[in-house]
């Protein structure tokens, strides 16, 4: 079961192209959802060491991290660019961070 991390500063670029939007505990390791307005950015290393930074905020030092999946629309943007007839404005990226031993 996810418990969302509520005590973590938000994170951004400094043009604020790619944003942390989500940092969730699943057990040992942790989840970090990154949203981009610029798809090839959301896919290069900086959308990564975005979500890497996280690990310092919530006491995982010592952690790898790998991307989940590709990247995906999130429901909301989706319903929102249907209702108003315009191609999608933002994608996400999932990252996992997990303990090293």
């Amino acid at each position: 079961m996810a418990k969302e991390v509520k005590d973590v500063a938000p994170a951004a670029t400094s043009d604020g192209v790619l944003k942390v939007v989500k940092v969730e505990a699943h057990g040992r390791e942790t989840r970090v959802i990154v949203e981009g307005t610029n798809l090839e950015r959301l896919m290069s290393p900086e959308a990564r060491k975005l979500a890497y930074e996280q690990r310092l905020k919530v006491g995982m030092e010592n952690s790898g991290i790998e991307a989940l999946f590709g990247t995906f629309v999130p429901p909301e943007e989706t319903a929102a660019a249907l209702k108003e007839k315009r191609n999608v404005k933002c994608w996400q990226r999932e990252f996992r961070l997990v303990p090293m031993l």
